[in-house]
C-alpha cells in the first residue's frame, strides 16, 4: 500500500511539474500581451508628416545663380529668398537641357 502511494505521489509530482511549466509559459504570454496593450496606450504617436505641394509660377519668381553655384529662387512679391545647393540646380539644369534637346531633335525629325 505504501508503495501505491508513493508511486502515485511520483506521478503526481511530474504532472503537477508538467502543469506547473505549462501555467508559467501561459501567464508569461498574458503578461506580454497586457505589457504590449499599456505600450501602445501609453507612447505618443508620432504623426507622419504632411507634404504641401505649392504651385509657383514663373512670374512670381526669379532665378539666380551664385558664385557658389548655388540656385537662388527669389520671390517677386515679397523679396524673400530660398537659396539651394549647387547640386539642385545641376540637376534642374541638366533636366531642362534634356528636355529642350528633346524638342530639338522631335522638331528637326518631323522637318526631314
Amino acid at each position: 500500500m505504501k508503495e501505491k502511494i508513493k508511486v502515485l505521489v511520483e506521478s503526481s509530482k511530474k504532472v503537477l511539474k508538467n502543469a506547473l511549466v505549462y501555467a508559467i509559459i501561459v501567464c508569461a504570454a498574458v503578461a506580454s500581451f497586457f505589457v504590449g496593450i499599456y505600450y501602445n496606450k501609453t507612447t505618443t504617436k508620432k504623426e507622419k508628416p504632411t507634404y504641401q505641394v505649392t504651385k509657383v509660377l514663373k512670374t512670381d519668381v526669379n532665378l539666380a545663380i551664385d558664385e557658389s553655384n548655388n540656385l537662388i529662387v527669389i520671390d517677386n512679391k515679397t523679396g524673400n529668398y530660398t537659396v539651394y545647393q549647387d547640386s539642385i540646380g545641376t540637376t534642374i539644369f541638366k533636366l531642362y537641357a534634356k528636355n529642350v534637346w528633346g524638342q530639338h531633335t522631335s522638331l528637326t525629325n518631323l522637318t526631314q
